[in-house]
């Protein structure tokens, strides 16, 4: 069996969530895994595009954007930090995102939602 190495634990889930470049129209998007730590979520090609414009205007720099998702106590709202990009077909992509900052109230939601998923 293989040991989970991560510092925080994910878990799966198929949830409706908004991604706000910082330049740009927001983009729908689904959540495919999460942690306190971080996200995969999954669109359509506006994801590469997104990244493509991020990257020529800054090249070097991370891209950064906020994330937007609901959970059953309430909206969570959070800025992260792209960490991979996968292409799962022409038209479908997968981005692996790490949390920069998160509210406390948003992180304490969180925290619960995943351990409620992890016990289940």
């Amino acid at each position: 069996m293989k040991r989970e190495m991560r510092l925080h634990p994910r878990v799966g889930v198929d949830l409706p969530a908004e991604l706000e470049p910082f330049s740009g129209d927001s983009l729908d998007v689904r959540l495919i895994n999460l942690s306190v730590g971080g996200a995969l979520i999954e669109g359509s090609e506006q994801l590469e595009q997104l990244l493509d414009a991020s990257r020529k205007l800054e090249s070097g720099t991370p891209v950064e954007v906020n994330l937007h998702f609901g959970l059953d106590e309430g909206p969570v709202h959070c800025h992260c930090r792209l960490i991979h990009m996968r292409r799962l077909a022409q038209s479908r992509y997968q981005l692996g995102m790490k949390i920069l900052s998160l509210a406390n109230d948003c992180q304490e939601m969180l925290g619960r939602f995943v351990e409620s998923r992890l016990h289940a």
